[in-house]
Formats: structure tokens, sequence, C-alpha cells
């Protein structure tokens, strides 16, 4: 039976089928004051009676993740939202988080928001829901609360840890090297900052906003600006900024609480969300590492092809070696307290290194125990076996017959313990954390 979706996510989904969506579909539903009506219904009767995540009993055997905003591909946090960019972001969210965790929490996308979702909003929204539907009805992706009620003084802690994760952000952008350039959209002229900070999973998102007239006269078009000349826009920007920052704060500090009441492991996908969590955690933060933002990630090309429906796929067909996996994974990244950045850097290289040769030296073994060879040999001890019988009783022999009966048996014997060693080896075999990226291969492979 598929997994009971929250009601408002179920009713959207039925509402609007099939993979293409238009936006003015959507649009002239939302103006649709009976769809509204029931949409609203659908939203309340989620809040007050679905059981999200925050209900679920824990599971501290498993590693269950809630996926933090840049993390999440509801969120608009850290990515692009071209159409393409967000159905392909949600893919690589199946064949990652959804992959190398038992389980994964994201918030509701409707039920919290549904009088401020705009039309674009839910479209995107939809679409991602749409890929990862497989993974949903598996129970593999489960949906957490996008909003809370807190006492006075549980507010009070929480706005003071967003002006400490604000005001660090600040700091860590500004100590990054930021760079800088004008460009033209449309009619108007916008400022792009970029840096280290901005960066997720080697690609880098750039923070823009409009140009005013200072930063015109000071900037050319298309021009790359660096050092001084960048600060000076920096510090021009700063509120801005700032409040982009406040912004990142204010959902690294709702996504840490959040991931406390459900029972799980907060992780996210971009510096700027990472850094606030160290802080949060009370891990120093540095902003000297060139290239942090591919902390805490393995690049592994056997999981980078895979489709949601694919990772699904791996996740059952693999899923004797996922235990194994995962918890390697869990152990290689999972971040410590008393390890720099540099040394989470070479211990996720090392990481990836040894399971792409592990997943090597397993596919030749697995192939050893196919050899036609093997199978020749348990086929012919079998053969053996019913011949000497077949001779024997054809003898009228009772020596005979005796001698080859003991002879059929032992036969037999040997083929049974010859292919029960072969079927041992294989149990084993299949447990490996690297059966994982060897299952990936062939399902990718399988369908081109």
């Amino acid at each position: 039976m598929p997994a009971e979706l929250p009601p408002s996510i179920a009713f959207m989904l039925d509402e609007f089928r099939g993979s293409q969506l238009e936006l003015s579909e959507i649009s002239k539903r939302l103006n649709d004051r009976s769809f509204i009506k029931d949409f609203f219904d659908q939203c309340r009767a989620g809040i007050s009676a679905f059981k999200y995540a925050d209900r679920l009993r824990a599971r501290p055997s498993k590693f269950d993740i809630y996926a933090g905003s840049g993390l999440n591909p509801l969120s608009s946090a850290g990515k692009c939202q071209e159409s393409q960019c967000v159905i392909d972001y949600a893919h690589h969210f199946a064949r990652t988080a959804c992959f190398y965790s038992d389980r994964v929490v994201i918030p509701d996308p409707f039920s919290f928001t549904y009088i401020e979702a705009t039309a674009e909003e839910i479209l995107c929204s939809l679409s991602v829901l749409k890929v990862l539907k497989p993974l949903l009805e598996a129970g593999v992706i489960v949906f957490g609360p996008a909003a809370f009620l807190s006492c006075p003084n549980c507010a009070k802690v929480m706005e003071s840890e967003r002006k400490q994760v604000t005001s660090q952000l600040w700091r860590e952008f500004t100590n990054s090297s930021p760079d800088v350039f004008r460009y033209k959209d449309g009619r108007r002229w916008r400022m792009s900052f970029g840096s280290p900070l901005f960066t997720n999973s080697g690609v880098q998102f750039r923070f823009t906003t409009p140009a005013t007239k200072e930063a015109i006269a000071a900037t050319r078009p298309d021009a790359l600006l660096t050092g001084k000349n960048a600060m000076n826009l920096v510090r021009q920007y700063r509120d801005v900024i700032q409040k982009h920052c406040a912004h990142c704060a204010h959902d690294v500090v709702f996504d840490s609480l959040t991931a406390s009441r459900c029972n799980t492991t907060v992780v996210t996908s971009t510096p700027e969300e990472a850094a606030g969590y160290r802080l949060l955690d009370g891990r120093k933060v540095g902003g000297t590492l060139p290239d942090w933002s591919m902390l805490r990630t393995i690049r592994l090309p056997a999981l980078e092809r895979l489709t949601a429906s694919q990772a699904l796929q791996v996740r059952e067909e693999a899923h004797k070696a996922l235990p194994a996996f995962r918890a390697k994974v869990q152990r290689e990244l999972m971040s410590l307290k008393d390890v720099s950045d540099e040394g989470e850097e070479k211990r996720a290289l090392a990481a990836a290194a040894d399971l792409r040769v592990a997943a090597q030296e397993l596919r030749g073994q697995l192939a050893s125990l196919s050899l036609p060879s093997v199978r020749r040999r348990e086929k012919l001890f079998g053969g053996l076996a019913v011949a000497f019988q077949i001779v024997a009783l054809g003898s009228h022999d009772p020596a005979v017959t005796i001698a080859a009966i003991g002879t059929f048996a032992g036969l037999m014997v040997a083929a049974h313990k010859s292919e029960s060693d072969r079927q041992e080896k294989h149990e084993v075999l299949v447990h490996q954390p690297a059966y994982v990226l060897l299952t990936a291969e062939r399902i990718h492979e399988a369908s081109h």
C-alpha cells in the first residue's frame, strides 16, 4: 500500500494529474473559490490530524535525516528556479539524500502556507512532487510540519540564535573574497555577488539584487570586480546582503529545531547553511578553505546518473547492502567537532576512492562465482550421481548396487555443498557496501 500523504498534497496531486503542468491552469484554479475552499479544508485537516514526522516514533537504529533548506528540493534556497533545473535537482535529491539515508523528512509545502503560495511556487512544488512520487509512495520521503508554536522563552532563544548566525554569516561572506559584477536583465541593471559561501556542490549560485545609481557609476557592465573594489560595493549593499544572511539564519534555526522534534539529523548542501549549523553546535567556522563547498560530499558516478525511480529500484534490489553502505557513509562524512574542515575533505575523498576500488573488486568476485566452470562442476557431480545409480540398478548385482548408492550419496552431497558454498559466498558479497554501486550501474545501463 502506498504511504499516506498529507491531505493537501494528495489533493493537489489528484487535481493536477499528468506530467505536463501549465501555469495558466494553476492560476485559473487558484481563482476558483470552490477549489480554494476544498484546498483550505484539506490543509486544515492535515494540520489537525495528519501524522507528521514529529509525531512518529524515533528510530535510533536508522539513519533518518531532515533536509535543510539548501537540500530540500521544495525550497528555492541556493538553487536555480528554471523549470529544468528544478526537475534535475529533484532527481539529484532522490539519488543522494534519499539514497544515503533510511528516511528523509521535508516540510509540507502546502498545508501551512496555502494563503501565501503563488501560482509559480505551487507549479514548482508540484513538479518536484511528481518526480519524487515513487519515493513518497514508498515512504522513503515523509513530511514534517512547516510551522510550529513556541512559548515566549523559546521564541526569545531562537531570535538570539538567529541574530548570532546572521552576524557570523556576514563575517564569513566578507572574509571569503567576494566578487561582484553588473549585468542587464531586460531594461534594468542588476548587481551580482559571488563567493565560496554561495557555491553549491561545485556550482556557483550568485546572489543578485537591483543596481543602485551609485553602483552603476562605480562599475562597468559585465566586468568582474574583486579585491578592494568588490568590498566597497559589498559595503554599499550591506543591508541587502545581511537580509539574505538573516533569511538563511532563520532557516538554519527553524530546521535545526524541527529536525530535533522529528528525531532526525539535519543535513544541508549549501556552505552558508553549513556554517550556520556549525555555529549552532559550537564548532568554529573558518572561511579560508578555497573549495569548502565540497565538504561532506562524495562523488560516486554510479549514483550520479540515476533518476528518482531508478534510485528507488536500487534501494529495493540492493537492500541487503544498504545498511553497511549507509553506515560507512555516515561514519566517514558525519560532521565531528574535533575534525577540521581540511580533515573532512580528505576523509570524503578517501571514502569515495575506497568505495570505487571495492566496487571493482566486488565485481570480479561476483563474476568468479558465476563462471561456467563452477556451474558445470556442480552439474557434473549431479550427472555422475544419476549415471552411477542407473548403471548400478541395471547390473542386478547387490554389491554393485550398494556401492553405487554410496557413491550416489557422496556425489549428491558434494554437489549440494558446492552450490551451498557458492550461495553462501554470494550472500556475503551482496551485503558489501560496494554492491550498491554495482546495482546502480546495472540498473542505469539496462535503461539505455
